[in-house]
């Protein structure tokens, strides 16, 4: 089974797990492209689409938004799975367990995961994971907004949740072949 991994980065820590969730796949037995979703042209060649965004301001990044726009057509009943990096993922996060616990409660999919759901593509699964926050990554008043959160600098990507999601995915996307 062919498989893309395409990902929008903005500090590298999308890419990282991009990284990860195609090595578990190609250990899996799959053949795997792993690409910046702005290079990415068609999706002909694939059978199954693993397509993730950092979040900023609650939305995935605009080269991702626009790669789905001009992919749309392409994405018609292709099994797609979908992912989005931020502060809160479902297992780990880089805020205050209180403020996740509420953020997990509260926080819609972003527009683009909507919009694919929306489109002709075959959705199977959306998973929020943590990312990494730097001192400088944010700006003065977020800074503050994020201390107050509770926030904490580092990489706070759940390397065993991911694993788990990508177990998922390899075993759906193997139930489809047979």
């Amino acid at each position: 089974m062919r498989v893309l991994v395409g990902y929008a980065t903005a500090k590298g820590a999308t890419r990282g797990i991009a990284e990860r969730i195609a090595t578990g796949l190609e250990q899996a037995g799959h053949t795997v492209d792993s690409r910046e979703l702005s290079a990415v042209t068609s999706v002909g060649a694939y059978d199954v689409l693993v397509l993730g965004s950092a979040i900023h301001n609650g939305q995935w990044l605009p080269d991702a938004a626009d790669a789905l726009e001009r992919l749309g057509p392409d994405l018609r009943g292709r099994a797609v799975w979908a992912y989005s990096v931020s502060s809160v993922g479902a297992s780990s996060s880089l805020l205050s367990p209180r403020v996740a616990r509420y953020l997990r409660r509260v926080t819609p999919e972003p527009k683009a995961v909507q919009a694919l759901r929306a489109s002709a593509a075959d959705v199977r699964g959306h998973r929020f994971f943590a990312g990494t926050i730097a001192p400088g990554d944010w700006p003065g008043v977020g800074r503050i907004v994020f201390r107050l959160m509770g926030g904490h600098y580092g990489d706070a990507r759940d390397w065993a949740d991911i694993d788990e999601w990508v177990a998922t995915v390899r075993a759906e996307s193997d139930d489809d072949v047979r």
